[in-house]
């Protein structure tokens, strides 16, 4: 947001406050919008006084902050930014997900998630917890990014990291296993990693959701880090036949 226009919105909460203030009301602090709203975030809000946390739009919520946020009635603003990092224009922001039997029922709850932060799924199986290999599964999110020229995608099995072998067999596709929001936001920012694989035997739903999270609102930082991913793609035609 250029600075012209975070004073204007400024000066407009300003105005309003002191409107609010005849009646004795006071707001929260005016903080910069966010696209992850996160339980710890709700927490500082309130613990500073505020009823408010400003989002972008399509901002995403994890389930503990969207329990506070009840419990609380804290309210969401969203604040239009048209300087925001902007992604790739000619990828499409549907997301694909797919999961094998062991990953059946966390694939729902990020589904769910997704669709209520109004995000567009492509559910690529599997559709009940039969038993199924997640090699089958894998491919097919990693053969679905590239055909539909999608944004990223999300393969849940047992473990994550042999999901993360087979999508990374496709060409094209940087598949990684992330076990905190760490490594998903680095792998987003500094790799533009394009398939997130998650293990319900590692990590948690609550902790899941929010490496999903996180994941969806971490923009690809570019600049040096891009040259290094073109020295991946060059390894990777090298070894291709």
């Amino acid at each position: 947001m250029s600075d012209e226009k975070l004073i204007q919105r400024i000066v407009a909460e300003v105005v309003r406050r002191l409107k609010a203030l005849e009646g004795g009301a006071v707001s929260a602090p005016i903080d910069p919008p966010v696209s992850l709203v996160t339980e710890d975030l709700v927490k500082s809000a309130i613990s500073r006084g505020g009823d408010a946390v400003y989002v972008t739009p399509n901002a995403i919520v994890t389930p503990l902050a969207r329990d506070l946020i009840r419990q609380q009635k804290v309210r969401l603003l969203v604040v239009a930014d048209d300087e925001a990092v902007i992604q790739d224009s000619q990828k499409s922001s549907v997301l694909a997900i797919g999961a094998d039997h062991k990953g059946f029922e966390l694939k729902k709850q990020i589904v769910l998630m997704l669709q209520d932060a109004g995000r567009e799924v492509m559910d690529c199986g599997v559709h009940s917890p039969q038993e199924t290999s997640y090699v089958g599964v894998a491919k097919t999110v990693a053969d679905v990014v590239l055909e539909k020229n999608l944004m990223t995608g999300i393969v849940v099995d047992g473990g994550g990291t042999g999901a993360a072998l087979v999508a990374n067999k496709v060409k094209g596709i940087r598949a990684v296993s992330c076990h905190d929001v760490t490594s998903a936001k680095f792998a987003r920012a500094h790799v533009d990693a394009n398939i997130l694989c998650l293990g319900v035997g590692v990590v948690g739903d609550t902790v899941a959701q929010e490496i999903v999270a996180t994941w969806l609102s971490t923009p690809f930082e570019g600049d040096q880090y891009a040259a290094r991913v073109r020295e991946i793609d060059a390894v990777e035609d090298q070894n291709r036949d």
